[in-house]
């Protein structure tokens, strides 16, 4: 016989509104994810990470356009992705694209953040057809102040149609606090 265990659950917002008891796990269930509690900071901590006693942090992190169709890259040389990486101390691993709708115009791309347009890659040749898929390795510690915006630049003629679901993959990391 199995024995069924539920966790409080409700809306991210919601839980961000809140805290529980220390060791609750609450589940958001319009994100999916984890978020664990301490006993008196509303939304608790995500499950998917460690913090220590004096503050220090390590969260994993995946951020990844919204919307069924991805984002509709338009007309003109640059891009500047909806999507936006958080504020704060970060370790990124890769980034990349599905391409949701056949990309035409450019030759070539690089690919990056505003405020450092090649991060990710310079003169990039990749598969512009719907259903590919691209991830350039980063292996880098970035500190932004404020949330920025993912960046593709073109080479050899301007976007004239296309559209895709970026994703970057980090880790968040704080130092201690106290």
């Amino acid at each position: 016989m199995s024995i069924q265990v539920q966790l409080r659950r409700d809306t991210l917002a919601n839980i961000q509104a809140n805290h529980g008891a220390q060791g609750e796990l609450f589940y958001a269930t319009d994100t999916g994810e984890l978020y664990a509690q301490d006993g008196s900071t509303n939304g608790g901590f995500p499950a998917n990470g460690r913090q220590m006693p004096f503050g220090s942090r390590m969260q994993l992190a995946i951020a990844e356009s919204s919307g069924a169709g991805g984002e509709s890259l338009g007309t003109g040389a640059t891009y500047t992705s909806t999507l936006q990486l958080p504020a704060g101390y970060k370790f990124i691993l890769g980034a990349g694209w599905y391409v949701n709708t056949t990309i035409t115009g450019p030759t070539s791309v690089d690919f990056g953040l505003v405020g450092s347009s090649t991060l990710f890659a310079t003169g990039q040749t990749p598969s512009w057809t719907a259903g590919s898929t691209v991830i350039y390795g980063q292996n880098a510690l970035r500190y932004d102040a404020s949330p920025v915006s993912l960046l593709l630049t073109t080479h050899g003629g301007n976007f004239s149609a296309g559209a895709v679901r970026f994703a970057v993959h980090f880790i968040m990391l704080a130092p201690p606090s106290s």
